[in-house]
């Protein structure tokens, strides 16, 4: 098998990108082309017909690879079906009433060749979930086929991991599979990396999410058996851009009004380009965390649930606090715009929801830091020392908060997040683990306690609480590209007033303008940076450094400039072209 894979990805790889080659050719004179549209991210005619190059590389390959396995020929029929159905509404778009029930009988189709996730013992229940996440992982895959490369490249992430998962248990068929999924896929992306020379369309999208599917679904697979974590925890991190990116979207349109099944520029890629990333780093970013989500299944397979059940929380809230900094990104949304809904109205009018909401927040991350410290503390020990865990959890629980809230926690804003703030954090911490200290001395004795917990527990709790306040402004600095059409601003004063500035015009977006750097006359700050911005050198370079940074303003952030500098700095950016402003603070 070490060898037959590889081999198997190589020959798919080549088949892929010979077809996907030919389809670019053969396409456009069929008239199947993407044009663009008010709901599609693209703005050219771009060829179709990719998707039957994956599906024709990837299931010739692998029954020519293993031929006599049964469920991959359940598996090639149903993904054959699939990518037909996907073809056809290609060439004219399909209702979704019919889309959806084609993928219901082939899901069906799967049940017969005894395609089936075993999770709760009930055969009835187990099939209804099977159902579920073959239908649902089609539909998330199609969806999140909203930008050059993003659906190929997070399908070959997760076809990586599903080859090493299947390689670990000796599954010939089930690796030989993956590989060539993998391979095909690959060849694909060859021409579909932004920019994109064709699409996959319905054909391939629907293919890739049924295909991974039916993967962590197949009969005879042990490496799906092993409890909660292999049946359900693993599958789903393997495949974890799609399913956020459909809840994400499914949540933001339904508090905005509008349908969830009609298309628009609003999901997670378009955000990040959104919010100033490019289409090539939205891809690598998704990718990377879409591998991130691989690395913790595999921990999950190798050490167990219960020792990297932290790392997987961890993963799931940064997922969740990204998709509130998303959320408030300004996107072009779907034609379908509408009215919440009563309930969705009244919780978006809720007057204390961000409180109530960094209060939830605070209610997972105190058992997060409290289980993670028993950890740490008692490694392969953690069995036994888990019903203390369970029995000291709600005092922790309920002490923390209340030191939490006695501190003002709740009243800050996450944005505006200080070093002042992080002070104030990290007393109310220890002042919650010390008062959980206390509580316990008196309702347990702290009989058989270990005191290197609660430190523990009050470090990890201090990282979380301050990581979670500052996650807007670090996704803010990790997302601080801006778009080329804002305009391009040199500071002139790298002192406080400059410092106010450049950190305003990053945070508001609204007011169109990127900064570039700083000059500043006074010496000791040339070749220094200030939020990673330079400071060029003096007053004296000011033309040069307008001229080579292709700047467009300039802006005087002090009020001690003035006199014969502020004249001659008026006079070089009038021989450039450019205006120059004065910053002022007026309080009214």
């Amino acid at each position: 098998m070490t060898a037959a894979s590889p081999a198997a990805a190589a020959l798919a790889f080549l088949v892929s990108l010979a077809l996907t080659l030919a389809a670019e050719r053969v396409a456009p004179r069929l008239g199947l082309v993407a044009r663009p549209s008010a709901d599609r991210w693209h703005r050219r005619s771009v060829p179709l017909l990719g998707g039957v190059a994956i599906v024709t590389a990837t299931l010739g390959v692998a029954l020519a690879s293993a031929a006599g396995d049964r469920r991959l020929w359940g598996l090639a029929l149903g993904g054959a079906v699939i990518a037909a159905v996907g073809l056809v509404d290609d060439v004219r778009a399909l209702k979704p009433q019919a889309k959806l029930l084609a993928q219901l009988l082939v899901a069906a189709g799967l049940l017969h060749f005894g395609f089936a996730l075993s999770l709760t013992g009930f055969r009835a229940v187990d099939t209804l979930v099977t159902v579920f996440w073959i239908v649902g992982l089609t539909n998330a895959f199609n969806l999140l086929d909203n930008m050059d490369g993003l659906a190929a490249t997070i399908a070959l992430v997760a076809g990586l991991f599903r080859w090493l998962f299947f390689h670990w248990e000796g599954d010939v068929a089930g690796a030989l599979a993956a590989a060539a999924f993998v391979g095909a896929v690959g060849g694909f992306l060859v021409r579909n990396a932004p920019p994109a020379r064709i699409f996959m369309g319905d054909a391939g999208s629907l293919f890739l999410g049924f295909f991974l599917a039916g993967l962590s679904a197949g009969p005879g697979s042990s490496a799906y058996s092993r409890g909660l974590a292999g049946v359900l925890v693993i599958p789903v991190l393997l495949v974890l851009i799609p399913i956020f990116d459909t809840a994400f979207v499914t949540v933001t349109r339904l508090l905005s009004g509008r349908s969830p099944a009609v298309g628009g520029r609003d999901h997670t890629s378009h955000r990040l380009v959104a919010v100033g990333l490019s289409e090539r780093q939205t891809v690598l970013f998704l990718g990377a965390v879409s591998a991130a989500g691989g690395g913790v299944a595999v921990l999950s397979y190798r050490a167990g649930l219960s020792y990297t059940v932290v790392l997987l929380a961890l993963l799931v809230l940064g997922l969740v606090l990204l998709g509130v900094h998303l959320s408030r990104a300004r996107v072009v949304h779907s034609v379908d715009e509408g009215a919440p809904g009563t309930v969705l109205r009244l919780l978006a009018d809720f007057q204390y929801k961000r409180q109530a909401a960094t209060l939830l927040l605070d209610a997972c991350l105190i058992p997060l830091a409290y289980y993670a410290a028993y950890v740490i503390r008692f490694e392969e020990g953690l069995p036994a020392a888990l019903a203390q865990f369970y029995a000291s959890l709600p005092v922790v629980l309920l002490v923390q908060l209340a030191a939490l809230g006695s501190f003002g926690l709740y009243r800050g804003v996450w944005r505006f997040t200080s070093i002042a703030d992080v002070v104030r954090i990290a007393k109310a911490t220890a002042a919650g683990a010390m008062a959980s200290v206390v509580v316990l001395v008196y309702t347990e004795r702290f009989a058989g306690f270990s005191r290197t917990v609660f430190v523990l527990d009050w470090v990890l709790l201090l990282l979380l609480i301050a990581g979670s306040r500052v996650s807007f402004r670090l996704f803010a600095e990790l997302f601080r590209g801006r778009p080329e059409s804002f305009r391009r601003v040199l500071v002139y004063g790298a002192g406080a007033g400059g410092e106010l500035v450049v950190r305003e015009l990053l945070n508001n977006p609204d007011l169109e303008r990127m900064p570039v750097g700083f000059v500043d006359d006074d010496r000791t700050k040339h070749r220094t940076r200030i939020h990673g911005l330079p400071v060029f050198g003096g007053g004296e370079e000011l033309e040069r450094v307008i001229r080579e940074q292709r700047v467009e303003e300039v802006i005087v952030s002090s009020s001690k400039i003035g006199g014969s500098v502020l004249e001659s700095a008026r006079e070089t950016c009038a021989r450039c072209g450019v205006p120059l402003r004065r910053a002022a603070l007026r309080l009214e």
